[in-house]
């Protein structure tokens, strides 16, 4: 239910009429209030987070929260909250992001206790990865914790909100809210003392947050904030071995090189724990990575990978295990070069199934992740067939540009929504976006302001169906043909021309002399026009394929591979 009575509600629902419409209070900190709303124009659920009264009058707060939303919303991340919309309107400032429906880590550790170590390894893997994202774009988050990591429906996916708004918290005493004895457990050393930040403060966080879920309690519990701060720069943290004896002595290795105070001795960055997470053995409950010495079927192909190839497969399959079925974004697998040294020693594809299916792995998530190995090859953007015709002479470049694509595996029903939400980044805010059954079109209707007199003709077009998923990319300059060639030869240059030629006659008489000065100007005209739509026509042609190459870039983090039935060998012939 919704508080009319406080000031911060009835601000909030006055600034977003007419495009938002709030439904309920879904949370409130110290540091802001979260609400469930509906989005008028695309009727979907958004939260919106506004500052508190206290905190929105000071204009330092209100800059810095847009600021830091602004910079976390050109994060694009499978394990990050999207931020749609950050804004200020009569002195409110907001920013609308993805609902997610959970619960929040924090929420499930204080309903169910402490969580295993197999699930423990599938969330820090994804939150290692969301923070390696975030760190190579230069944010830092500080601001890690329990709370601030969504669980997405019943599943395992973890979703890191609050990006960078945590900063805020600087401008104010550490007992100014009550949440501060939340943060402070997982303040790094250099946070506590003043120093610059970087990505390692956040591995120092996640380490706290790995600590927490596999005890259930902190690595310092003290009695007052301050004290535990002063213990975050000069207290030794607990082995994970010694309060967890029952979590695998890799995973616990993970936690204590977290927990250093020294920021050059932990992990360099996201990346390298996720390597180090994908070595742990318990992620599949105490099974080994290990190749089962048995014959492959006499008919099975014996594909030969690498080792490191082998190791992907395995992660990746024991990932979708750990998730129960919910279809995460693959790791980057790297195809084989071919054209490279010969692969003479490794597994081939039939061992590395059957040692996977011993080690406790369901066949179908093998499968999977061996089908996503064999499709991990770059899609190949095309010209459509209005590219094959000639250019035409008169007008010097393309009037039609039309690009397309194809990616095996079919778009989860998440995947459009992220789609359309990427064209709106990438061409602005003024798209028509509908849909019928499993097609997306979005179209565009950029104005005068950023098209000059002409409306932008650009459509995108995505299909998922049979399998797989067809993008297509279009647009038509006839317009911007016609305002160059029709604007500045019909109108600059004969006007022009007009007024040349009646200087010329008023001055010489030579009607011959008056006219051909006057074809000058027209020529000169039109070889304008043509020079100026020639190079927006070849300027629209780059964007459109960059904008192709980024939609199939976020496709393939939401395309749900076609998994391989299993094969029913008959015997051979006699």
């Amino acid at each position: 239910m919704l508080d009319r009575l406080d000031p911060a509600t009835v601000s909030l629902e006055q600034a977003v009429a007419g495009q938002y419409v709030l439904e309920k209070e879904i949370g409130r900190g110290g540091m802001g209030i979260v609400f469930l709303a509906d989005d008028v124009q695309l009727e979907r659920s958004v939260a919106i987070k506004t500052l508190p009264i206290h905190l929105a009058a000071d204009a330092q707060v209100r800059s810095r929260f847009l600021r830091e939303a602004r910079t976390a919303g050109a994060l694009s991340h499978p394990n990050i909250v999207p931020i749609y919309v950050a804004a200020e309107r009569d002195g409110v400032v907001y920013f609308v992001m993805r609902y997610i429906a959970g619960e929040s880590l924090a929420d499930r550790i204080a309903r169910l206790g402490t969580v295993n170590a197999r699930d423990t390894v599938v969330l820090l893997r994804q939150l290692a990865s969301a923070l390696s994202h975030a760190h190579a774009h230069g944010v830092v988050h500080r601001d890690i914790k329990a709370e601030n990591v969504l669980l997405e429906g019943e599943s395992l996916r973890a979703m890191l909100t609050d990006f960078g708004i945590a900063r805020l918290a600087e401008t104010k005493a550490l007992t100014a809210t009550g949440t501060v004895l939340g943060t402070v457990q997982y303040m790094s050393p250099e946070q506590v003392n003043g120093d610059t930040l970087d990505g390692r403060s956040d591995l120092y966080s996640l380490g706290v947050l790995a600590f927490h879920m596999l005890t259930g309690s902190f690595p310092f519990e003290r009695s007052s904030a301050s004290a535990i701060l002063v213990a975050h720069v000069n207290a030794k943290p607990p082995r994970m071995q010694d309060v967890a004896p029952s979590a695998p002595a890799a995973l616990c290795a993970i936690v204590d090189r977290l927990l250093l105070k020294s920021r050059d001795e932990r992990f360099a960055d996201g990346a390298a724990v996720q390597r180090a997470l994908d070595a742990v053995p318990s992620i599949v409950e105490g099974a080994v990575h290990a190749v089962v010495a048995a014959a492959a079927p006499i008919d099975e192909p014996r594909t030969v990978m690498s080792s490191d190839d082998a190791q992907q497969v395995w992660a990746r399959a024991a990932e979708l295990q750990a998730n129960t079925g919910v279809l995460t974004p693959p790791p980057a697998f790297t195809p084989r070069d071919d054209a490279g040294a010969l692969v003479t020693t490794g597994y081939d594809t039939a061992l590395v199934r059957n040692a996977a299916v011993d080690a406790g792995i369901d066949a179908k998530y093998v499968e999977r992740a061996l089908a996503e190995r064999a499709s991990a090859v770059p899609a190949t953007i095309v010209p459509g067939p209005q590219m094959q015709k000639k250019i035409n002479p008169v007008l010097g470049a393309r009037v039609k540009l039309y690009y397309e694509t194809v990616i095996e595996g079919e778009l989860r029903e998440d995947g459009f929504e992220e789609i359309a939400d990427e064209v709106r980044r990438l061409l602005g805010e003024m798209v028509t976006v509908s849909a019928v059954g499993r097609t997306l079109t979005i179209t565009t209707a950029l104005a005068a302001a950023r098209q000059g007199t002409n409306m932008r003709r650009l459509q995108v077009n995505v299909s998922s169906r049979n399998g797989r998923t067809t993008l297509r990319g279009n647009e038509d300059l006839g317009q911007q043909a016609m305002s160059w060639f029709v604007g500045l030869t019909m109108g600059g240059g004969f006007t022009g021309g007009t007024a040349v030629l009646g200087a010329i006659m008023g001055t010489t008489h030579n009607p011959l002399l008056g006219f051909g000065a006057m074809s000058a100007t027209l020529i000169s005209a039109f070889l304008t026009a043509r020079f100026m739509f020639r190079r927006t026509s070849l300027k629209r042609d780059v964007e459109l394929r960059d904008v192709m190459q980024r939609l199939v870039a976020k496709a393939r983090e939401y395309v749900v591979q076609p998994v391989a039935l299993p094969r029913v060998i008959s015997d051979p012939p006699i």
